[in-house]
């Protein structure tokens, strides 16, 4: 891996994928609205771009020469109700060529996401998690725990599965960035759904091992490996059931 694409760079644990990337020599590109905002806040080193992430036509020009997309997007306060970090994820799908890396963050408790609820984005986060394990594109999908409620000398990360962590467990936001990175570049992060949290003990030097203790999803599998209670795929909006259909075609 030598190119990663950010898309969502100026975002929370989206600058900090830049900056652990570019500290492990990695080449990158960073999407932004606003190429003046983002250079304020991006380390000068990464190649900004300023483009639509619902754009196709701005979409090829991102992907182009790129091993891995990192996508940190928001989409849950743009009034749109989460519809927007889907299309986001859709777009990406269908402009990239074959074989290139996806690292999605997610969200806790996105498997279990179904009917009304004042976090009805997430339902669209279930959607687009979906979206990626069908596509055929290597994957890791990323759901963190609660941003900064770590403890002090929590600086291990904890990567758990199943999607049944409840309340507040916390996460230092760097540690995210690293899940996301690091799926792209070891061998056993691919195919894999994981929530990541901060836990006391020494900080991950060996990713690989890391990435090995969990499960790989089933190829072509709709949801997490130890997921349960999942939503049926009838359940899904219509239009939601043609984009998985087309992509697993």
């Amino acid at each position: 891996m030598t190119t990663v694409l950010v898309i969502g760079a100026t975002g929370q644990v989206g600058r900090l994928v830049a900056e652990e990337a570019l500290g492990r020599g990695l080449s990158v590109r960073a999407q932004s609205r606003d190429a003046g905002r983002a250079r304020g806040v991006l380390p000068a080193g990464a190649e900004v771009v300023q483009a639509s992430p619902a754009s196709a036509a701005d979409l090829r020009l991102l992907v182009e020469g790129v091993d891995a997309v990192v996508l940190t997007h928001g989409g849950d306060v743009d009034g749109r109700g989460g519809v927007s970090f889907y299309e986001t994820v859709l777009a990406v799908l269908e402009a990239l060529e074959a074989g290139t890396h996806v690292s999605l963050m997610t969200a806790m408790n996105t498997s279990r996401s179904a009917g009304r609820s004042r976090y009805g984005f997430v339902e669209w986060k279930r959607r687009a998690e979906r979206l990626v394990r069908v596509s055929g594109h290597p994957y890791t999908i990323v759901r963190p725990g609660w941003f900064d409620y770590q403890g002090p000398g929590d600086r291990r990360i904890d990567l758990r599965q199943g999607d049944t962590v409840t309340g507040r467990p916390g996460v230092d936001r760097r540690h995210i960035a690293q899940v996301l990175l690091e799926g792209a570049a070891v061998p056993s992060g691919a195919r894999r759904t994981v929530e990541v949290f901060s836990t006391t003990g020494a900080p991950v030097t060996d990713f690989e091992a890391l990435f090995a203790a969990t499960r790989a999803d089933g190829p072509g599998a709709l949801d997490g490996v130890l997921d349960a209670n999942n939503v049926p795929l009838t359940d899904e909006p219509a239009s939601v059931q043609a984009d998985i259909a087309r992509l697993r075609g």
